[in-house]
């Protein structure tokens, strides 16, 4: 029997706890009456997306004030929030989450799996085109993945269970994988290195181009100062994008986007700080939207590195992580209280015995001893102002509270715009933060230690044991389980503090709909129109 429905029956339940809360020219009014079009005649002919956000009006330019850490345009190698913003909107998946956490079908249209799980087989949406105009099928999605592999990508430790990828017919494609995975979807819709590419061109175009399937395109990119997109006449999906174009302005801190959205240079605020937000819903041209999530900052710790290669040490600092104090600095006390690992409580993963101490200046100070440090530590963290994460605020509270343990902590405050370059993965101190992701895929991408994200350097082959087990998993009891364990090892053995799960807050102009915040963190273009 097909283990399509059995899927579906999983998903369901992960979703019912995984729901998390979820300007261009003017135009008359007659124009706009004019361009609206109703829902059946946007969602195309079936079988069509299955999840739909509003029908919208046609035309106008969005201007988005955003983060300035260009690197490259090429899926597989992208990592910086400019760079996927971009791509994201250039290139497509062969699923991808809704806001619900439901699947929604992109470029495949249906797929299915074997009796074990170890051949996902899917079917390919027909007539579909690149940029450049060849049509898209089973050979472009071989040629994805293969250089997905090749490149060492980073997204290519959550998809290691893959073993080959199989070009069936023009529009059949199979995976095959060297272990069962109930969530290899999750991983195909999540991971989003596999943006779909083109096989017949130069691949050392992706960088600077944009070949994909998707409803925008790269016209002007100019690294530090913008990127601009058009609508692509021949996107396949009937009706969308709304949008003629948009530009993606970069700006070097939050205050500067903030800045520049009160003073209508930009109509859109990705990742506007909390601290902001009664001020700016005050101002009645504006609006903000807010979603709970599963997306989350911390500190990473190098445990090859003196002196976090002590796990001494490391419980110490996790002694002195004070989370209810930094969920009020950095979240006004509205963020999810985190236990060290990616899963959230409200996940039916998380696994509610296993925490990590309170706040105990004198637990650290024992531990220390213990280590060998009896007069205290002293350690630097790096950290920066960015999009998407409060930071440098969760540095500062660290600081304060870690003081009393015997732990002083030198702040190195690092450029927003290189600061994935130069410091992410690089000192063995950083804070960073991750978007939110379902268990598999959370740990997939930074616990694994095949992947090249993995921050800590930490290898634990018990580890990497579990998360291989839970993926073949049908039974949610015996995921439970093996995802509590490991909720326990990676709490003992603290290669990361994760304190809190964080919001996804956006600010925009009030004409701006279709892009509302999404627990994932992610936006799609496609859906925005302008209410002018």
């Amino acid at each position: 029997m097909k283990k399509s429905i059995v899927w579906l029956v999983v998903s369901c339940l992960m979703v019912a706890a995984l729901v998390l809360t979820s300007c261009g020219g003017a135009v008359t009014e007659e124009e706009a009456e004019e361009e609206v079009v109703t829902e059946e005649e946007v969602l195309g002919p079936d079988p069509a997306p299955t999840y739909f956000r509003e029908v919208g009006k046609y035309g106008g330019t969005l201007r988005l004030g955003m983060a300035a850490e260009h690197s490259s345009f090429d899926p597989p190698m992208g990592f910086a929030s400019a760079d996927l913003n971009v791509i994201d909107q250039c290139y497509e998946q062969l699923l991808m989450h809704n806001p619900d956490y439901t699947y929604q079908p992109i470029l495949a249209v249906s797929w299915e799996a074997n009796d074990d799980l170890t051949e996902w087989t899917f079917h390919l949406r027909h007539g579909v085109k690149f940029r450049h105009g060849k049509e898209m099928t089973a050979e472009d999605v071989v040629y994805t993945f293969d250089r997905l592999f090749e490149l060492e990508s980073p997204g290519a430790g959550q998809l290691s269970m893959v073993e080959d990828v199989v070009a069936v017919d023009d529009y059949t494609v199979r995976f095959d994988l060297n272990s069962g995975s109930a969530f290899f979807p999750d991983n195909i819709a999540l991971v989003y290195h596999a943006k779909i590419l083109p096989s017949d061109v130069d691949p050392a175009r992706f960088a600077t181009e944009t070949l994909g399937t998707g409803p925008f395109y790269v016209t002007e990119n100019i690294v530090g100062e913008r990127t601009v997109m058009k609508k692509n006449p021949n996107y396949w999906w009937k009706g969308l994008p709304y949008l003629d174009e948009i530009i993606f302005i970069y700006m070097p801190d939050p205050q500067s986007r903030l800045e520049a959205l009160k003073a209508g240079t930009v109509n859109y605020h990705r990742y506007m700080p909390l601290t902001e937000v009664a001020g700016l819903e005050a101002l009645p041209d504006y609006k903000v939207s807010i979603a709970a999530s599963s997306s989350y900052f911390h500190m990473a710790m190098d445990v090859t590195v003196p002196p976090f290669d002590n796990k001494l040490v490391r419980q110490a600092i996790q002694a002195v992580t004070d989370r209810e104090t930094i969920n009020q600095a950095c979240l006004l006390g509205k963020g999810t209280i985190a236990s060290d690992h990616p899963i959230p409580p409200f996940d039916p993963h998380f696994n509610a015995e296993a925490k990590p101490p309170d706040y105990s200046p004198e637990l650290a100070k024992s531990l220390l001893e213990q280590a060998g440090h009896p007069d205290g530590i002293d350690i630097t963290l790096y950290t920066s102002t960015n999009p998407g994460a409060p930071m440098l605020e969760f540095a500062t509270v660290m600081k304060e509270k870690a003081a009393a343990g015997g732990i002083r902590i030198d702040i190195q405050v690092m450029p927003e715009a290189t600061y994935w370059d130069e410091v992410w993965l690089v000192k063995p101190c950083f804070t960073s933060y991750w978007a939110g992701r379902t268990p598999d895929a959370a740990l997939s991408i930074a616990v694994l230690s095949a992947s090249s994200w993995e921050e800590a350097n930490y290898v634990n082959p018990r580890v990497d044991e579990l998360i291989i087990l839970a993926r073949s998993q049908i039974e949610l009891a015996d995921r439970q389980e093996t995802y509590g364990e490991l909720q326990e090892i990676l709490i003992d053995e603290v290669p990361r503090i994760i304190p809190v799960f964080q919001l996804v807050i956006n600010g925009m102009h009030k004409s701006v709909m279709g892009l509302d915040s999404e627990p994932s963190a992610w936006f799609w273009c496609r859906y925005a129109w302008l209410d002018d």
